[in-house]
């Protein structure tokens, strides 16, 4: 019902905003936040989050939008603001990530943090990853206050510090300190992306994270007698964990679909040229065998990632001197568990794979949570789908889990709905993530400004009457 009342009055809205809101000013002013973000070194390890927390704050405070600065160490700074709705519904969280990785400027064009804007791209260390979320999200609240939207909901921004070193000093922190503060029936994170055609300039489809795996890594540690090189020994450390590793290698976790990745699978066999769909197809019949397996992993290595628990060999170590079997070998692998991945069973199932006794088997620190996707029925994502429909009209959206891990699996251990969501990339770019050189195209973050303006509203704004 309440989507079908806000596709009715979603013209007569938009032209009431179009009289106040000037997209001009809107898009110049997301612009500007996020190199001025771009300028403040915030960079791993040390974060200094406080720069893009008060710089935050002080804008705020000339808005008249109350904030609170909430440090979980000395210079880790987090900040949360709000917007209150007329509590009808719960809130929505919008939040984006402060710190960045650090940098090697000598192998970058331009100064890494001069938010320098050339060739229709914004150049900067944390431009793509993530102060363009966090811009917009912030202007978004702006805009929300300064024409005083109705809302249902009450509108949440979070800057959270230290995503990049696992969110202890972040996401985390504010969870278990603070959650009051950032509680809320959704969020809007990254971990999702348009893509483009690079001939057209046309959006082809939109990735919506809805799920991602947990790091579950661990050391595997073999023990045997020291002894002389000339003389092979059965307990050879290096090469009794080389069989583990090997058989690791060779040997995948068994596939297992959840909600995201089939109805992910079953819209890309719906959209995609048959050489691929057949292959698609195939990954939703019972029990695909090995072979359809590696087909898709053919065709892109991260499906085949996104369908099982993987483990992966990272580092190898072991011996110290070439005449010479060392006492203990060691290697690190990186586990990347699919939702509801049972700590024990996978450990257990390591250890029926590797079948060698003396290698021991040591998880590592966990620094992101188990948790539940989240879900597909939800009015966050039918705004997703009617908004992208409506501005992309032929656009696939696609429910997507990650690979790798964000502040989301935090929010979502504690019952927050958490989507990702982020500009959209030329196909065949490299934007330089963690990389030299990183940048954001100007057009597609405008437009995904645009978007997050229409999904906020959709879900969060008191919807428009429009009379018998």
């Amino acid at each position: 019902m309440r989507r079908l009342i806000w596709l009715l009055g979603a013209f007569w809205a938009g032209q009431i905003q179009a009289q106040v809101l000037d997209w001009r000013q809107f898009e110049a002013d997301a612009q500007q936040t996020l190199v001025d973000l771009i300028r403040l070194d915030t960079s791993q390890p040390k974060g200094n989050e406080y720069l893009a927390a008060n710089y935050l704050k002080q804008r705020l405070d000339v808005a008249g939008i109350a904030s609170t600065i909430y440090e979980a160490a000395p210079g880790r700074a987090s900040i949360v603001a709000r917007i209150k709705g007329n509590g009808s519904q719960r809130p929505l969280l919008l939040l984006g990530h402060t710190d960045v990785v650090t940098v090697e400027p000598a192998n970058w064009t331009f100064d890494p943090f001069s938010g320098t804007v050339k060739d229709g791209k914004i150049f900067g260390r944390g431009a793509a990853d993530d102060k363009g979320i966090v811009a917009v999200a912030f202007e978004v609240l702006l805009a929300l206050h300064r024409l005083q939207i109705p809302l249902d909901r009450d509108v949440i921004f979070l800057g959270v510090a230290d995503e990049e070193g696992g969110g202890g000093l972040g996401i985390t922190y504010m969870v278990e300190n603070h959650l009051a503060a950032i509680d809320a029936e959704f969020a809007l994170n990254e971990g999702g992306r348009g893509t483009i055609d690079p001939i057209t300039g046309k959006y082809l489809s939109f990735d919506i994270g809805t799920a991602e795996k947990t790091p579950r890594r661990a050391r595997l540690i073999a023990h045997g007698r020291a002894g002389h090189g000339s003389v092979p020994s059965r307990d050879n450390p290096v090469g009794v964990l080389s069989r583990a590793v090997a058989r690791l290698f060779d040997t995948p976790l068994p596939m297992r679909l959840n909600e995201t990745t089939r109805t992910f699978f079953e819209r890309l066999a719906a959209t995609r040229p048959e050489f691929e769909a057949e292959v698609y197809r195939a990954i939703l019949e019972p029990n695909p065998s090995m072979e359809t397996q590696e087909r898709l992993r053919d065709l892109n290595a991260a499906y085949f990632s996104i369908i099982r628990t993987s483990v992966v060999p990272t580092i190898f170590q072991g011996g110290y001197q070439r005449n010479v079997i060392p006492s203990s070998a060691e290697a690190t692998l990186d586990i990347r568990a699919l939702p509801g991945e049972d700590p024990e069973f996978l450990f257990e199932a390591l250890r029926n794979i590797i079948q060698e006794p003396s290698v021991e088997i040591i998880p590592m620190r966990v620094t992101r949570p188990a948790h539940q996707p989240a879900p597909l029925n939800t009015p966050l994502f039918q705004a997703f789908e009617d908004v992208i429909a409506a501005r992309h009209p032929g656009a696939t959206v696609l429910p997507s889990l990650l690979t790798g891990a964000t502040d989301s699996a935090q929010l979502r251990s504690v019952g927050i709905a958490t989507y990702g969501f982020g500009p959209g990339i030329v196909i065949g770019d490299d934007n330089g993530v963690h990389g030299n050189d990183e940048y954001l195209r100007v057009a597609p973050y405008r437009e995904y400004l645009h978007l997050i303006w229409d999904i906020v509203n959709q879900v969060a704004a008191t919807p428009s009457i429009v009379a018998e």
